[in-house]
């Protein structure tokens, strides 16, 4: 299912992708929204609620939640996709669940509240994959990355800063929670 809205393609606009998986009672869905650089949803894709069966438990074992997400959701919304944002951006408690969508990396977020002089500098390397970064307007960000390459990850965090100018980069991923919870009670009434 979609809701899209036709843009003009020019290759100076930033497009930002939002991914977001959701396990409820069992159910597993997810969602894509992609918004210009204000916010302005461009396109959002979504599932409907994916139940796996008692066979598939077995038969998958251990690596079920991880093939639910990545590929029966994840890579399904993928395909449908239309518009090609610049980076995606997911919730940081998905983090173990970081590649690529479209061959676009992928970073996961949070707020961090940083003690003083924990923070020194706009970009504060944490681990291989992590690192803290500071937005000229709005919060300091712990960030994961999809990426080890160094360079990929500091031209990821410059662009989330710049992004971090005009819009509130994790309100989106509100956004997507409650439109994903809104189906999933929806489906309840049929």
């Amino acid at each position: 299912m979609s809701v899209q809205e036709k843009q003009p393609t020019n290759g100076n606009r930033i497009q930002v992708g939002y991914f977001c998986h959701l396990k409820i009672e069992e159910k597993h869905l997810g969602g894509i929204l992609v918004t210009n650089q204000i916010g302005v949803p461009l396109e959002f894709k979504y599932t409907e609620p994916v139940v796996a069966t008692r066979l598939h438990k077995i038969l998958y074992g251990t690596v079920l939640e991880k093939y639910i997400h990545e590929t029966v959701i994840r890579d399904r919304l993928a395909r449908e996709l239309r518009v090609e944002p610049d980076y995606f951006i997911v919730p940081f408690d998905e983090r173990e669940f970081l590649g690529s969508i479209m061959g676009k990396e992928m970073m996961a977020v949070q707020r961090f509240n940083a003690a003083p002089g924990e923070v020194s500098g706009p970009f504060t390397r944490v681990r291989e994959r992590e690192a803290v970064v500071e937005l000229e307007e709005g919060p300091i960000l712990r960030l994961a990355f999809s990426t080890t390459d160094d360079e990929r990850q500091h031209a990821m965090a410059t662009w989330l800063q710049e992004i971090g100018r005009t819009m509130d980069i994790l309100e989106p991923l509100e956004r997507i929670v409650t439109a994903l919870k809104s189906l999933c009670r929806e489906e309840k009434r049929i």
